[in-house]
């Protein structure tokens, strides 16, 4: 068990009776008034989020998990199937545990997969992806960097980038968060040696 004033970002406790993955974490409240912990969680059963608040004094249940490379397979309906590179033992994850972050899977890939004992969890999928834009519109004339447009990147997900964003671009994006973070361009130093550089709102 873990004090909630202990709970991390991260983290993966147990919330009436399903494991869940820490988002967010904030503690409110004084000494006085007394503390309470707001979490933000994601059910790696379902995918669905929520809030959760705990007095300073409560506890929940710390789940102890390990982290498996597997290959990713295919998809067998509403189930995703993913392949141990050891022994060949295979595993199952539901379409929602997976969630919208399944456009980032990529058959005969390499994931890691949380466990809780020999029971596969989730995916720990990476925070951020780094993706082509292969289809949006051109930049509309005399608008700010600060208005958003629509578009397509190379795994079908849609999402909103920036007016001077064009397609071949390549941009970075939160999986967790499904959104725009930045965009990567590449300068040659001296020959050719690129370096990424990373251009930020």
């Amino acid at each position: 068990m873990k004090a909630a004033t202990e709970i991390r970002m991260g983290n993966i406790i147990r919330l009436d009776g399903k494991a869940c993955k820490v988002l967010s974490h904030e503690i409110r409240g004084t000494g006085k008034f007394g503390k309470t912990v707001h979490l933000k969680v994601k059910s790696m059963e379902d995918g669905r989020t929520h809030e959760k608040s705990f007095r300073a004094e409560d506890k929940a249940e710390d789940i102890e998990v390990r982290r498996v490379k597997m290959e990713y397979s295919y998809q067998d309906g509403d189930q995703f199937v993913f392949m141990n590179m050891e022994n060949f033992e295979q595993f199952f994850l539901s379409a929602k545990s997976v969630g919208a972050e399944r456009a980032f899977l990529k058959e005969n890939s390499e994931i890691d997969i949380l466990f809780e004992g020999d029971k596969a969890l989730a995916i720990d999928f990476p925070k951020v992806a780094e993706l082509k834009v292969t289809n949006t519109a051109p930049p509309v004339k005399g608008s700010r960097d600060s208005t958003y447009k629509e578009a397509e990147l190379e795994n079908g997900l849609k999402l909103l980038v920036p007016q001077f964003i064009k397609e071949g671009d390549v941009i970075r994006v939160d999986i967790e968060e499904l959104s725009y973070r930045d965009r990567v361009t590449t300068k040659t130093l001296g020959g050719d040696h690129p370096e990424k550089e990373k251009e930020s709102l």
